[in-house]
């Protein structure tokens, strides 16, 4: 069984927990791509639990509250004072506009939400979906601390059918990537039951009438997550474009690519681990 973690801090306000240059240089050796993998994860181990903040850090102009001990993306926020992600967000930077309908699924501690958010400019629209309790009460300090309240966040997974599903975690190390999928979770040592909504059902229920873009990365359920959208919802709702993260496309039942493709999706991008499909011919 993981250790039990210490609570979140949503008390503190912003900015009285800035990280040591101490803290910032063994987190940064956690995620250095120059050592190996195994002395990484044993520096991690052994400065956890003395280094696991939280610690208050700006990233592209961005205000988190990062838990490096727990959270990948937090690691990379405290180590390099970089928002991860950056290929990807490269990847979108041209199609965000004002006005623009973005929704994240799997949105993690924010750095998509915020990225597009603080981007887009005036009146965008951003629904993020994060399933895991202790990562969407990150999620919800981090909005809060940038005032981001063009950003409605939900506690929900999405699946094709509305119920309870297990929620699958390390409990730990990167609770981050947490999966519906135990194959998708890697060492599996927390289980927790979630509430699943189709993500059809919600755009209904938010009043949605368009989606700009839509980005999902949900450690291999992403074919049960955004397929079920397209026979669920008008045409008016299929995203004009999708950024899907592929590193388990092995678990998909259905080729997500595939089936995108068949509905005039063409791939205009990708990065190491995530595609980008825009709507239509160019």
């Amino acid at each position: 069984m993981p250790q039990p973690l210490a609570p979140i801090d949503t008390a503190t306000a912003f900015g009285q927990r800035a990280p040591s240059r101490f803290s910032r240089l063994v987190w940064a050796a956690t995620i250095a791509s120059g050592l190996p993998q195994p002395r990484r994860k044993a520096i991690r181990k052994h400065f956890a639990a003395r280094l696991a903040g939280p610690f208050d850090v700006i990233a592209g102009g961005i205000a988190f509250r990062a838990y490096p001990a727990e959270n990948r993306d937090d690691r990379m926020l405290v180590g390099c004072g970089e928002l991860p992600e950056a290929a990807e967000h490269a990847l979108i930077a041209p199609l965000l506009k004002p006005g623009m309908v973005f929704v994240d699924i799997g949105a993690n501690v924010g750095t998509y939400a915020l990225f597009v958010a603080t981007r887009a400019g005036p009146g965008a629209r951003v629904l993020a979906f994060e399933p895991h309790p202790r990562t969407f009460a990150k999620l919800a300090y981090n909005l809060a601390a940038n005032g981001a309240t063009a950003i409605a966040a939900r506690n929900l997974a999405i699946a094709g059918e509305a119920g309870i599903m297990d929620l699958y975690s390390d409990g730990g190390g990167n609770i981050g990537h947490a999966s519906l999928l135990r194959e998708g979770a890697g060492a599996v040592r927390s289980t927790q039951a979630v509430p699943v909504v189709p993500l059809a059902g919600v755009l209904a229920e938010e009043q949605v009438e368009s989606v700009d873009l839509l980005k999902i990365d949900v450690e291999g359920f992403e074919d049960r997550a955004l397929l079920p959208l397209f026979d669920q919802a008008p045409h008016r709702l299929w995203p004009k474009a999708i950024l899907i993260e592929t590193v388990l496309a092995t678990l998909w039942r259905r080729d997500c690519l595939a089936d995108l493709a068949d509905r005039g999706y063409r791939r205009a991008g990708e990065t190491s681990e995530n595609v980008l499909l825009l709507r239509g011919t160019p």
